[in-house]
């Protein structure tokens, strides 16, 4: 049998695949998915799917916070650094539940990260969130990928309106560093190459 073959049997994808939710603020947004997974490293971590009304997705994933990599800030010990980081990332996992759960009656809590996960997973149940339209305010992150921002607020019920979320440009990254290069890449004509 040859390794290089094409015929009919050849399938080939002709419809693309979901793309990511693009940066802005993004309407009709739903929850499409909430669960605790392991990374191929072990670690577990909680992941919220999101899915706008073209199908893009965007996942947002909350990491247990490792007192290994975290720098504190000037002054800060590491005990408080870690505590800190920790209550960001509760307040943040607050921020998208209450979106679905009333906050009156929302309360999590686990001994371990991965308690903690099981315990969102079990509380924000699909019959909580499916078709529920919410609004997403979507950023590029450090790496220059399509992300949550790190601080509330992100995300809000579409019957609010006017908008409460907002662009900030001194903190809310909407354009990939590499954009820059690549236009100078397009300005350049063959004339100005060296060889």
């Amino acid at each position: 049998m040859s390794l290089y073959k094409i015929d009919q049997s050849t399938q080939v994808q002709e419809e693309a695949l979901a793309s990511t939710i693009p940066v802005g603020i993004n309407e009709n947004c739903e929850l499409v998915g909430v669960g605790r997974f392991e990374a191929s490293n072990k670690s577990d971590y909680l992941c919220f799917t999101w899915r706008d009304e073209h199908k893009n997705e965007l996942k947002h994933m909350e990491w247990d916070i490792d007192p290994e990599r975290i720098t504190p800030k000037p002054g800060e010990s590491t005990d408080d650094a870690v505590t800190r980081r920790v209550n960001q990332m509760l307040v943040r996992i607050k921020h998208i539940c209450t979106k679905f759960i009333p906050e009156n009656t929302f309360a999590v809590q686990g001994n371990t990260f991965a308690d903690l996960c099981d315990s969102v997973v079990s509380i924000l149940t699909p019959n909580l969130y499916t078709g529920k339209k919410v609004r997403l305010k979507v950023i590029y992150n450090w790496n220059d990928y399509c992300a949550l921002p790190n601080f509330c607020p992100f995300v809000e019920d579409m019957t609010i309106d006017p908008t409460k979320l907002k662009i900030n440009p001194r903190f809310d990254k909407m354009e990939k560093a590499t954009a820059p290069v690549q236009t100078e890449v397009n300005g350049t004509d063959e004339s100005d190459l060296p060889f």
